[in-house]
């Protein structure tokens, strides 16, 4: 991992949750001797924040206000072109025969690309490149295609680290098959910056987002902590964060 995405990392880790509550409550217990009643508040409001983070209803509601697009209907047409599935990222260590094996996420991208290939006829791409040491994420993705689908992307995309890249790499791959149109296939918290992006960098976009919200959860299950309600609400608020910075570095 190169330095600028090592900060960046970095800054996820120290800010998003868990580690920025966590921050947050061991200031206030470093705190609590000099200025007792600031470190307590410092304590338990790290506290609550990650607790409430980690509610099925908080995060439904956090997706839900960054989620923008439905799911892609069986019924609407779609251009001539390619289905672009973003990677999501990859487990290194896996005990896979291939030595990596795809993210939740990433394979729930793959298995929606694939079903798109089938239902349309058109070429699949695979935009992921090298994060970390290893295999590029689209050649990891285009061996689960090849194993598990029965499918084979036309077009690899290695170079992409960031969404920013995956749609500048892209457009530069398709630009010289003269392909403009593409069918834009990531997870649904991420498709509102994802289609931004792609169409900054010239791209006519129709969005076909995977695992996507419908309603927030109600029930006793849904006041209830879970890990998942918390990588989901990790997931909400780092694409807000995202969305922010990138409308604050666009002129106009």
């Amino acid at each position: 991992m190169d330095a600028d995405l090592a900060v960046r990392a970095i800054g996820r880790a120290l800010v998003l949750p868990p580690g920025g509550p966590v921050l947050l409550g061991v200031l206030g217990l470093a705190l609590l001797g000099r200025w007792p009643r600031l470190g307590r508040l410092l304590v338990a409001t790290g506290l609550m924040v990650l607790l409430v983070l980690s509610l099925p209803v908080t995060s439904d509601v956090l997706t839900l206000a960054v989620e923008e697009y439905p799911p892609l209907g069986a019924a609407q047409p779609v251009p001539v072109g390619a289905i672009v599935v973003l990677a999501g990222g990859i487990r290194r260590n896996a005990a896979d025969p291939a030595g990596a094996s795809l993210r939740p996420q990433t394979l729930e991208r793959l298995a929606g690309g694939a079903q798109l290939a089938r239902r349309t006829g058109l070429p699949l791409l695979l935009s992921g490149g090298v994060v970390e040491p290893g295999p590029a994420e689209a050649d990891v993705m285009q061996a689960v295609l090849k194993r598990d689908f029965g499918l084979e992307a036309r077009y690899l995309e290695r170079r992409s680290r960031t969404t920013h890249e995956n749609a500048r790499e892209t457009a530069a791959l398709l630009a010289p098959l003269w392909v403009r149109h593409v069918v834009l296939v990531t997870s649904a918290v991420h498709m509102r910056r994802a289609v931004a992006e792609f169409e900054a960098a010239g791209l006519s976009v129709i969005p076909a987002p995977v695992g996507g919200t419908l309603t927030v959860s109600r029930g006793l299950a849904a006041w209830l902590p879970k890990p998942s309600a918390l990588e989901r609400s990790w997931d909400a608020l780092y694409e807000a964060a995202g969305l922010l910075v990138m409308h604050l570095s666009r002129p106009g």
